[in-house]
């Protein structure tokens, strides 16, 4: 196969290996296949989602691996390669569990001793029991697979203890407290906590110490009493030239991109030529931002997109956020004109809220420094003052024609918080015009990102914006991309085969159908899609699948053309080198990378008319679906 990130691992008697394994899909199963090369391997877990990690027992009978198939968490499955143990009774069960661990106390190192001259009884302790199941075995394998875990969260690093009896694993989770070293039997019972989380590493041969990394520290943890750990000291020194680091660092990044880059003719380049061109440059760095610096002009001679290098960056020990009043201003002679007031901000919704035409003066009962250099802003002004009650002075005109000076208390929020009160301001100013220009026909919904929180809110939205309405506009500009394009198609792609009515509903009512047998809302009412050249990755990614699909009306600006998966690797320091392995292709085979989706309708939208408030694409998106819904004779 293509995938080179393949995890093997031996069977103890060296006559089986197994493994996970990418295929074309990006599906990552667990094989099983003879040492030797003889006959094929047997795909012994076999299921749409990823499979990871498989551990062998001691005698090879059992076989333990994660899987992600149960709402997209990693947990613990275990499979008994030989099926005569499926046979076994709870007693005999124990009894072989029982036999297998003192077995693994027996078990020891291999060393380099001749046959001659190791005895029976060291062979017998040195090599495992023949391994008891055949081809057939194997083949009904992912018939028989238990589920060990059920966690809300990943477990990750996983080892079967050798007796087969039971599995540790580390669990990560947003819960920290929950986060740790775990120990659970090979059913599922008596799961408990051993220490905080670390990262496994290895697994001695009796399955008595555990050896990981915790805290940048080794440890090696005494299974045997409760998860006892112990720190193992290490420490070193080396002397390096500078310029030989530097030099080695840039080929391991160099070398990292020409392994995994999805182009493998490195889009027409010679990379070894340019590499060494640029390793003359790298080797007289003397800082992070030098050798990043050059290190992302190798990189842009790819011209691609989702890539970058990036060195590690101190965190300063105190940092000041500035607050928000949710109003935009534009300065004065003597402070700052209120000229927007942002929806639901702190502008707005106080006790003694700001107006149109305000003049703010000064913050906290002192007035502006505006001759310094740079001036005195109220953003400078609330620094550090998120959530505390703040004086705020202003300057109002009164009922008389004059002009007076007002305390006024507001609480300031954070720059964050103010920009998600923009954006729902910007959702309900377009459903308004949306709503203007269609006579209340049509709705508007805009995707923010490709990720599910995006994703539950235009489903809702089916609902909110779109119900007894004859058509939707779906916006995706400005979306910055994420992953759920076939989630979204699953909404809006669907075809109907059925209807249902229940006693008491009109016999004319067909477009009925149970909400709660649907993967998600589903939409088929004809609808249009908005992409502008702000809509990047995954956003594309569904701006190209509208079009391909047919689903609608194309309608704005070219995308950005920026359409890669990317992962990344970490350098010796820490820097990071973003890894794009995987290219999107049109069915024609057009690398959507540098090739934007290019809507079928395309519309100008300047600076001007985003300052005026006008929104040509949408407009010129709603008088289409119109007209499509009116040709056809007005029936959505």
């Amino acid at each position: 196969g293509w995938d080179a990130w393949i995890e093997a691992v031996w069977s103890p008697d060296s006559e089986w290996i197994a493994y996970s394994q990418n295929d074309i899909n990006f599906n990552r199963d667990i094989f099983v296949v003879s040492a030797d090369g003889s006959g094929r391997p047997v795909n012994i877990s076999r299921h749409p989602d990823n499979d990871r990690s498989p551990r062998f027992s001691g005698d090879g009978r059992i076989l333990s691996f994660t899987s992600e198939r149960r709402d997209n968490d990693y947990d613990v499955y275990l499979v008994m390669l030989d099926r005569d143990l499926e046979k076994l009774g709870p007693q005999e069960l124990d009894e072989y569990f029982d036999e297998r661990r003192e077995a693994a106390k027996k078990r020891k190192p291999l060393t380099f001793e001749s046959e001659t001259e190791a005895s029976d009884e060291d062979s017998e302790s040195t090599a495992a029991a023949d391994v008891p199941f055949d081809r057939d075995d194997l083949e009904s394998a992912y018939l028989r697979l238990r589920t060990v875990t059920r966690l809300p969260g990943d477990v990750r690093g996983v080892e079967l203890l050798p007796a087969g009896d039971a599995i540790v694993f580390e669990y990560a989770t947003d819960a920290p407290d929950a986060e740790g070293l775990y120990r659970v039997d090979w059913d599922g019972d008596d799961q408990k906590r051993l220490r905080d989380k670390m990262s496994l590493m290895h697994l001695d041969l009796s399955g008595k110490n555990l050896v990981g990394v915790a805290r940048d520290q080794a440890v090696t943890v005494d299974l045997s009493k409760s998860g006892r750990t112990e720190t193992v000291p290490i420490s070193d020194q080396i002397r390096m030239s500078r310029s030989e680091y530097a030099g080695e660092k840039f080929r391991d990044a160099a070398s990292i991109m020409g392994d995994v880059f999805y182009d493998p003719t490195m889009k027409g380049l010679d990379w070894e030529a340019l590499t060494d061109r640029y390793h003359e440059l790298a080797v007289q760095t003397r800082t992070a931002d030098e050798f990043e610096w050059v290190g992302n002009r190798l990189l842009g001679e790819l011209s691609s997109s989702h890539q970058g290098m990036w060195t590690p960056s101190r965190s300063l020990d105190a940092t000041t956020s500035y607050g928000r009043l949710g109003a935009r201003v534009e300065p004065v002679a003597d402070g700052y004109r209120i000229v927007e007031i942002i929806p639901d901000g702190p502008a707005e919704e106080s006790d003694t809220p700001l107006l149109i035409g305000d003049v703010v003066v000064g913050v906290e009962g002192r007035p502006f420094d505006l001759d310094a250099t740079p001036p005195e802003t109220i953003s400078s002004r609330l620094g550090g003052r998120i959530g505390k009650e703040t004086l705020v002075t202003v300057r109002r005109s009164d009922n008389a024609g004059g002009v007076i000076d007002i305390d006024l208390l507001l609480e300031p929020i954070s720059r964050g918080r103010e920009a998600n009160l923009q954006y729902r301001a910007m959702q309900r100013r377009r459903a308004g015009m949306v709503d203007d220009w269609s006579n209340g026909r049509l709705g508007y919904a805009h995707i923010r990102g490709m990720n599910q929180s995006s994703l539950e809110e235009f489903e809702r939205d089916l609902f909110a914006a779109a119900e007894g309405r004859d058509g939707l506009v779906v916006d995706v500009r400005a979306n910055g991309g994420g992953w759920t394009t076939d989630r979204l198609l699953s909404s809006i792609m669907v075809e109907p085969h059925a209807y249902t009515l229940p006693r008491g509903a009109h016999p004319d009512a067909k477009g009925g159908y149970p909400q709660d047998r649907l993967f998600i809302q589903r939409y088929v009412l004809p609808m249009n899609m908005l992409c502008n050249e702000k809509s990047y990755s995954n956003a594309e990614i569904i701006s190209h699948a509208f079009k391909q699909l047919d689903r609608g009306t194309l309608v704005g600006q070219q995308t950005h053309g920026s359409v890669i998966s990317t992962g990344q690797a970490r350098l010796v320091d820490g820097t990071t080198v973003r890894t794009p392995g995987r290219g999107w292709f049109l069915p024609n085979g057009v690398d959507m990378d540098n090739n934007g989706a290019m809507p079928d309708i395309v519309v100008d939208q300047r600076p001007e008319d985003e300052v005026a408030g006008r929104d040509p694409q949408l407009k010129a998106a709603v008088e289409d679906l119109l007209r499509r819904i009116d040709a056809d004779g007005g029936n959505p």
